[in-house]
């Protein structure tokens, strides 16, 4: 009862929050849980699943399992029966082998919360390592990042958009977009944003306020893949789990080798920062100025050397032009409701969404504020802004 008064009263106030920012339309998620197992509870922000998760590795797991039990079976059918098996013709050896790839490498902290679904869902520990491997069966994709604070939001909190773009089977995917918070015994409470039986982190923040999200970095750190190191996209979720500061961040980085080449843009409360991280080396940017940050899908510190032509793939000279206009037009008026209708714009507008019809699709999006602990997301063509208050949802630490 107290934890439900609780959210009642941080629901109202965040509320109010997104009026002053002048995009009333965004909602938070419910007051009352939907659900509860095992003292997990499921929330519902319109019609985005959000799971707060406690205990151990695998009662949260165990939790999970339950909690969203039809939306795993429903997906798993929808993509790894139908899509991958049924129309691209994958066998179900190359998807778990493909799959085990992935899972072979997880902590076995993080194992354990796979092997906690399998136990309530209904699904296999074969078929949920399967799922948990989703985004590895189609070919890499482009995403964007805009971070604004200091000047351009002329006082007001750091906001960071984010566009998660793939090819455009994955846009039936995520209408099983979860945001799962794990409260673990121990460690800091993160939330990522995936879909539905996915653990590991390409969206991503934590109590601490610490954000990330992840972009492909293949136009300029080439296809250079190390099947012997532990993916990105788990050391990620590891570096939300474990990482206090920005300063314990960067160093995590910098021990750390990727698999892959990858662009990670990152921010707290006072500023943003993009690692562009290739597995032969690290380069950590700022903003082009003070108080913009924005990144797509190629290398721009001078430090590389790389000087990037228009045809790099993706469109991501022109999605990085057309955000930093956006950005520098909006100066001094960054706020929820700005970034909203820049992260709305296609990139026929002079945006960096991608519209509609193209073999790229912006499958969803993220908008982060860090000092406040609360993401909007957004699903194109299936649920319009919606607000996760993750301040009402963490355990304090």
């Amino acid at each position: 009862m107290k934890k439900s008064f609780l959210l009642i009263i941080i629901a109202l106030l965040f509320l109010a929050g997104t009026s002053v920012a002048g995009a009333a339309q965004a909602t938070v998620q419910s007051s009352q849980p939907v659900s509860t197992f095992e003292g997990g509870s499921l929330y519902k922000s319109g019609k985005l699943n959000i799971l707060d998760l406690h205990g151990s590795y695998r009662q949260m797991g165990r939790q999970y399992g339950r909690l969203i039990k039809d939306d795993l079976h429903s997906l798993y059918k929808k993509a790894v029966e139908d899509y991958f098996i049924g129309q691209k013709g994958l066998s179900r050896e190359i998807l778990k082998k493909t799959a085990m790839s992935l899972f072979n490498f997880y902590p076995q902290r993080f194992k354990e919360i796979i092997q906690g679904m399998a136990e309530t869902s209904g699904l296999s520990i074969d078929k949920h390592i399967v799922l948990n491997g989703l985004e590895l069966y189609g070919s890499i994709s482009g995403c964007a990042g805009i971070a604004a604070w200091s000047d351009y939001t002329k006082g007001g909190p750091l906001i960071f958009g984010r566009n998660y773009d793939w090819f455009d089977s994955y846009k039936e995917f995520a209408k099983y977009l979860t945001v799962t918070v794990l409260n673990p015994d121990s460690g800091i409470p993160c939330a990522i944003v995936a879909f539905a039986g996915v653990i590991y982190a390409t969206t991503g923040m934590n109590a601490k306020g610490i954000f990330l999200e992840l972009n492909n970095g293949l136009p300029s750190g080439g296809a250079l893949s190390y099947s012997n190191r532990v993916p990105a996209i788990i050391n990620l979720l590891a570096f939300l789990c474990d990482c206090s500061t920005m300063e314990h961040l960067h160093a995590a980085f910098n021990t750390t080798r990727s698999n892959f080449a990858f662009i990670i843009n990152t921010a707290d409360k006072n500023g943003a920062y993009s690692y562009e991280w290739a597995p032969f080396d690290i380069k950590r940017r700022t903003g082009e100025a003070e108080g913009l940050l924005v990144a797509t899908n190629h290398f721009t510190d001078p430090a590389w050397g790389i000087e990037l032509q228009d045809n790099a793939g993706f469109k991501t000279v022109l999605r990085r032009k057309n955000l930093l206009s956006l950005g520098h037009k909006n100066k001094g008026r960054m706020n929820l409701a700005t970034m909203m209708e820049i992260l709305d714009t296609p990139i026929d507008k002079g945006g960096a969404t991608w519209p509609v019809g193209e073999e790229i699709q912006t499958v969803y999006q993220i908008i982060a504020v860090p000092r406040e602990l609360k993401l909007w997301v957004q699903v194109p063509g299936f649920q319009d802004w919606t607000g996760v208050d993750l301040a009402a949802i963490f355990i304090s630490r």
